[in-house]
């Protein structure tokens, strides 16, 4: 237990503390007896002196009863304030997770952020369109994988506005219900729908590239083929590696350009061609409704380790889409 005694305290107990406030108490005594001096007549100096002397151990003894009660006093408010502050509160620390770099130690390591991250190469004549409007195409198209995979109202609201505002008139009539609508496995093959679960302020990590091939007459067919890793914030700590809070969607996407002629108005500009994705490192009890969520909120978590496919081969946009569903 703390000696609280005050006789005790380590500035009572230094030697050099106390030969100060000894010397001081003498300083004092000195001047107030030179004081009197000048005051008491020559025939009473030697009883006024006498006086003095005793009111120098009066004053050496005030001295000390005061020096005791300040240190009492400040020694009380110490205590005090130890008792009554509280600790600092410290955010937990997940060893194995950096919520500040949650990309390293994914195959999304060396990504780059959002659409920096898909090659858009260089426009040229194909087919009936010219090198500006094959240009345009791919800007268009840039445009709504962002909507789909990067757009705030998509991400946070589950909200298919954004890509819809981009397609032609007939491909958004067809669309429009199916993407304003609740969340379902097509909707989700459409748009990245995020649950509950928030994603952390890291952006998406992106890789892959576009290419153009002619369609029918009037028809540009852009090809987009890339992947994209998001990272996902931890909760209340259920993540125990990367592997946990970093889902992958792959996706092979066609998008059709229409021109007027030879097509009518309303079909004329941007719609969806054949499409396929696959999604790994996520829960299964999500996307089997159309959600993608991190890996940690599934109810029978897999076992961290090897994974089941070779993310080498499965990430990697030049090689073939895997078959293999992860979920089972």
């Amino acid at each position: 237990m703390e000696d609280s005694r005050l006789e005790t305290h380590p500035d009572l107990m230094d030697p050099d503390w106390r030969k100060r406030a000894e010397r001081d108490a003498r300083l004092g005594a000195k001047k107030e007896l030179k004081r009197r001096r000048k005051q008491a007549p020559r025939r009473r100096l030697r009883r006024g002196f006498q006086m003095t002397r005793g009111r120098v151990l009066a004053l050496f003894l005030v001295s000390t009863v005061v020096v005791l009660v300040a240190a009492t006093i400040v020694v009380q408010q110490m205590r005090g304030r130890a008792e009554t502050a509280q600790p600092p509160k410290v955010a937990p620390i997940l060893t194995s997770v950096d919520l500040d770099r949650p990309f390293d130690r994914t195959p999304a390591a060396d990504w780059r952020e959002g659409l920096a991250g898909i090659t858009v190469p260089p426009g040229q004549d194909i087919g009936d369109f010219t090198a500006m409007e094959v240009d345009a195409a791919y800007r268009k198209v840039t445009e709504a994988i962002a909507a789909a995979k990067l757009g705030p109202r998509t991400l946070r609201d589950g909200n298919g506005s954004e890509v819809l505002a981009l397609l032609a008139p007939n491909e958004r009539t067809r669309l429009e219900p199916m993407l304003t609508g609740p969340l379902t496995v097509e909707k989700g093959n459409y748009l990245t729908l995020i649950g509950p679960n928030r994603l952390l302020p890291a952006r998406p990590r992106m890789t892959g590239s576009l290419t153009a091939k002619a369609g029918r007459g009037g028809e540009l067919i852009v090809h987009a083929s890339y992947a994209t890793a998001y990272a996902f914030d931890a909760g209340s700590g259920e993540a125990r590696s990367p592997v946990d809070i970093v889902p992958f969607v792959r996706d092979e996407q066609d998008y059709v350009l229409r021109k007027a002629p030879p097509f009518a108005k309303a079909d004329a500009g941007l719609g969806f061609g054949d499409g396929a994705s696959y999604k790994s490192r996520m829960a299964c009890d999500a996307i089997k409704t159309g959600v993608l969520a991190p890996q940690y909120a599934d109810k029978d978590r897999p076992v961290v380790g090897v994974p089941p496919v070779d993310e080498t081969s499965t990430y990697d946009p030049t090689k073939p889409l895997p078959s293999r569903d992860t979920c089972g």
